[in-house]
């Protein structure tokens, strides 16, 4: 309880939030760690929620659902909590999740390191290292795990693979006036400039 209390004044104190919202964020807390679907203490629960609000998350955000898919991606994938929140965050801002839509994220990222050669841990490298690029271009989510999913056998780590989809969506993008008419040439450049790989 002395524990719990500490981290609620920690929260408290980084997300500049008031009395009423830390005794939301409580009973939010003590329900995750009663929760029998879950695997989680009311500490680690509370740690959980600490690292959203520290990464950005507003307090209806973390109540509506961001917290408990936090908890559930750490137990689907064996992940530790702090970097199942990182995550979860980024994947949320990235691409814009909502809140609400968070549980669907877990089943996404939880299949790729289900189906894959790739453990949580490579799946937050793949992220960080293409997943701005590919919302940038308007990349969905369910799009960008597949294809995280589908080259991993071909790379020897998550970065490497993130990095080359990264690559591979900015070549996309001609540098040079070769590059742009063998575009034409395979119909992914119109004649009217349009990017049809991007259109789709």
């Amino acid at each position: 309880a002395s524990d719990l209390e500490t981290t609620l004044d920690g929260v408290q104190a980084n997300m500049q939030i008031s009395a009423d919202e830390v005794g939301r964020l409580k009973e939010l807390i003590t329900d995750l760690g009663v929760d029998p679907n879950l695997k989680v203490s009311a500490s680690e629960a509370a740690a959980a929620v600490e690292m959203l609000g520290r990464n950005g998350l507003k307090v209806d955000d973390i109540l509506d659902g961001a917290a408990r898919s936090t908890v559930l991606l750490s137990n689907a994938t064996g992940g530790a909590l702090p970097q199942s929140g990182d995550i979860m965050t980024d994947a949320m801002s990235l691409f814009k999740i909502e809140a609400k839509d968070t549980a669907t994220a877990v089943n996404g990222i939880t299949s790729v390191v289900n189906n894959s050669k790739f453990a949580i841990g490579d799946y937050a490298l793949a992220l960080a290292q293409g997943g701005g690029v590919a919302a940038s271009v308007g990349v969905e989510f369910e799009d960008f795990n597949t294809a995280i999913a589908g080259i991993a056998p071909l790379f020897a780590s998550g970065s490497d693979a993130g990095t080359s989809f990264k690559v591979f969506l900015q070549r996309l993008v001609p540098a040079s006036n070769k590059a742009r008419d063998e575009m034409r040439r395979l119909g992914i450049i119109t004649e009217d400039g349009s990017n049809t790989f991007f259109d789709a």
